[in-house]
């Protein structure tokens, strides 16, 4: 816990204090903001009028009374509304995974003291893992995807509702901590392990983002800002393996 507290500034200076890296976190942003108006908006407002009729359809019909319909309805309305804008920041964070994977790469060096890459080669090995970085990017988020279907069968019993938070939580951790986990070659037991040992941080971390998830446009800031964080929290919490390879 005391490494993800002292991550948030420094994580955030990392972007403000380099020039590079700022223009890495804010063209995401800018794709995002593109998104939003050519996609994003018109599929969360039919989502939203679907997933409103649908309630009216099904809730309506008297057979429950009006204080449970309004509850449930209300219920449903606000874990949709979370769906469709956790679902936009999965897709921009694919469309943006070139740039943070680039971010990722310089903060970890600079949080090491290390020589840092011109952003030309940066750009360059970029534009060379491209297709690889894409892929991974899906496969990665096919898999958020379908654990947060399990998250929100949980959020349907109200006794499992903090498993469903929980799940979400650690589910928008793993989507940017991947960054360093690929980058040092992890293998998945490895990753497990590195959970596990930092669970409380990770978790301290994913909690705060997913507040920001609910929040349109501003949940555009989310795929760079989380990656810094994270880089920044796993260097911090893995500093024995730095100690090893020296």
């Amino acid at each position: 816990m005391v490494n993800a507290l002292k991550s948030f500034p420094l994580s955030f200076s990392m972007i403000l204090k380099n020039k590079i890296n700022m223009l890495l976190a804010i063209v995401p942003v800018v794709m995002g903001i593109i998104l939003y108006w050519l996609v994003g908006k018109t599929l969360f407002s039919s989502a939203l009028d679907f997933g409103n009729k649908y309630i009216e359809q099904y809730l309506s019909n008297g057979t429950l009374g009006s204080i449970v319909y309004y509850l449930v309805a209300t219920i449903l309305m606000i874990m949709l509304y979370f769906i469709v804008n956790w679902t936009f920041v999965l897709l921009v964070s694919i469309v943006a995974s070139p740039f943070n994977d680039i971010l990722s790469t310089r903060i970890e060096k600079q949080i090491l003291n290390e020589e840092l890459p011109a952003f030309s080669e940066s750009l360059s090995g970029a534009i060379t893992k491209l297709v690889p970085t894409l892929l991974n990017e899906i496969k990665k988020v096919s898999f958020i995807l379908g654990l947060s279907l399990f998250a929100v069968v949980f959020s349907f019993v109200p006794i499992l509702m903090p498993i469903s938070v929980f799940v979400s939580v650690i589910l928008l951790s793993m989507e940017f901590l991947d960054f360093s986990w690929s980058r040092h070659g992890m293998s998945f037991k490895e990753c497990r392990g590195d959970v596990r040992k930092n669970l409380l941080g990770y978790s301290f971390g994913g909690a705060f983002f997913l507040i920001l998830v609910a929040m349109p446009l501003v949940n555009l800031i989310v795929p760079s800002l989380a990656t810094s964080f994270f880089t920044t929290l796993w260097v911090k919490s893995n500093e024995h393996r730095y100690q090893i390879t020296k």
